[in-house]
């Protein structure tokens, strides 16, 4: 399984911190990410060499500069040649189990994309599963200056909703969804965190 930290955001919300190394319950967002899928083939794409140069782990930077996480996307896509999982490195919480659920399912159906989708129809395509054929499209976005991730991904034919609810079996809390954007989202995660080592959730 090939997957995909996005590393790029430059955490305007946060007085530009660099959000994958803040520090949660004593371990590094990125960290926590990294080691609980370092089983797989990995990597970090960053929004420059500047960024590349804090990790040690591998790492490469966006095919575009400063177009955002489609550039994130389709550098990890043009990397690994094959369907990618693409998790942010703003959500400290995702589990295996739900990512290699998504992913399965991508493989299965011969998908294009596979995301989940909330009751509300909110779409979390920065925690989804991508197929290289979404490489074009995005490439003829980046022509047109379009920014929004889903607007090459609904341009391609196999494109999967997966109901969050579903996830449930593998996250009861569906806690992989959570992301930091706002100091009043860090605070909260890291009340998650203390929960999840006293052996909550």
């Amino acid at each position: 399984m090939n997957i995909a930290i996005l590393a790029g955001g430059k955490g305007k919300r946060m007085n530009f911190i660099e959000k994958s190394m803040i520090n949660l319950c004593g371990k590094k967002i990125i960290d926590r990410i990294y080691d609980r899928f370092k089983e797989f083939n990995i990597v970090v794409v960053c929004r420059d060499e500047r960024q590349k140069s804090i990790f040690k782990m591998p790492s490469i930077c966006d095919s575009l500069r400063n177009f955002g996480p489609l550039a994130g996307i389709h550098s990890a896509l043009k990397y690994f040649k094959d369907y990618t999982a693409i998790i942010a490195t703003d959500m400290p919480f995702v589990k295996k189990e739900v990512i290699v659920e998504i992913f399965n399912t991508a493989l299965m159906k011969k998908a294009d994309a596979v995301i989940p989708v909330w009751p509300d129809l909110k779409l979390e395509p920065l925690l989804a599963v991508y197929s290289p054929s979404l490489v074009d499209e995005i490439e003829r976005s980046f022509l047109k200056n379009e920014r929004k991730i889903l607007n090459p991904v609904f341009r391609l034919e196999r494109v999967f909703l997966y109901d969050v609810r579903c996830l449930k079996k593998f996250d009861k809390n569906l806690i992989s969804f959570i992301n930091i954007n706002t100091f009043e989202d860090l605070k909260r995660a890291e009340e998650i965190c203390s929960s999840i080592d006293s052996g909550g959730e």
